[in-house]
């Protein structure tokens, strides 16, 4: 089966099922990037908030003790456009479901994009990219990864034409190139996204390595009811099934 370029059809918990329902629908960490995402254009477009205050600052950061740049600049993806409303579909798409890949695990996910968002940061300061928001690479570091999973889907694009799941990121660099972008921001992704599939999935000596899996106070944060269920029954969580990281995964 094709997967879609857009959003899912009615029936498969798209807008036509109702935005409610469609919203609900998005896994819980794909939702409030999404949500950040487009609360920051809003209120950008709007005049209420300026990218001047969430675009990443080193200087901002470290002297004037602004932590948040640390996690907004992934949150911001430019003006009301065409650019943008292909990468919030990419967003609802491929990070919803490379997040339900991770098996109800959230947290596990949100500890991927943490780690992925920090490579991505000091790639841009050693590299001296200067790019003021990293949103789009650290998307298309989920899409890299989404792609290494699924490597063999078939992609249905705007029902014109199939291609391979495999094939799909270098597609999105081409279309990038004839939009007349850049592709540094899918380069930088799909490096990140490749070493962490590497790691994470592929290299015997370091898969399922205990620094892959969330430690234990973002489980408690993000899987609070998987915690005391597991708790309850007596038994030890461990977000990804594999070996209990940062000292161990008891019981809540």
């Amino acid at each position: 089966n094709s997967m879609p370029f857009a959003p899912p059809p009615p029936g498969a918990g798209g807008p036509a099922d109702g935005p409610a329902e469609w919203y609900r629908s998005i896994p819980k960490i794909t939702r409030c990037w999404f949500t950040a995402v487009i609360a920051g254009t809003i209120l950008s477009a709007t005049g209420m908030l300026s990218p001047m205050t969430l675009y990443l600052d080193w200087p901002s950061i470290v002297n004037k003790f602004q932590i948040w740049r640390l996690f907004t600049n992934f949150c911001f993806l430019g003006k009301f456009g065409w650019p943008f409303v292909m990468n919030v579909i990419f967003m609802v798409q491929y990070s919803k479901t490379l997040e339900k890949d991770f098996q109800g695990k959230s947290a596990d996910f949100l500890w991927m994009l943490i780690l992925g968002g920090s490579a991505l940061m000091t790639i841009n300061f050693f590299a001296d990219l200067n790019m003021p928001f990293l949103t789009i690479p650290l998307l298309f570091m989920t899409i890299w990864i989404w792609s290494r999973k699924h490597p063999n889907g078939q992609m249905s694009v705007f029902g014109l034409f199939n291609i391979q799941s495999a094939y799909f990121p270098w597609f999105l660099i081409v279309l990038a190139m004839l939009m007349g972008g850049s592709p540094v921001p899918n380069l930088m992704g799909y490096l990140v996204g490749h070493a962490y599939y590497f790691f994470k999935e592929t290299h015997p000596a370091t898969r399922d390595h205990p620094i892959f899996f969330a430690p234990q106070f973002l489980q408690r944060w993000v899987e609070p009811e998987s915690l005391a269920t597991t708790a309850a029954a007596g038994g030890v969580y461990r977000a990804g099934g594999g070996v209990p990281p940062w000292g161990g995964r008891g019981a809540a």
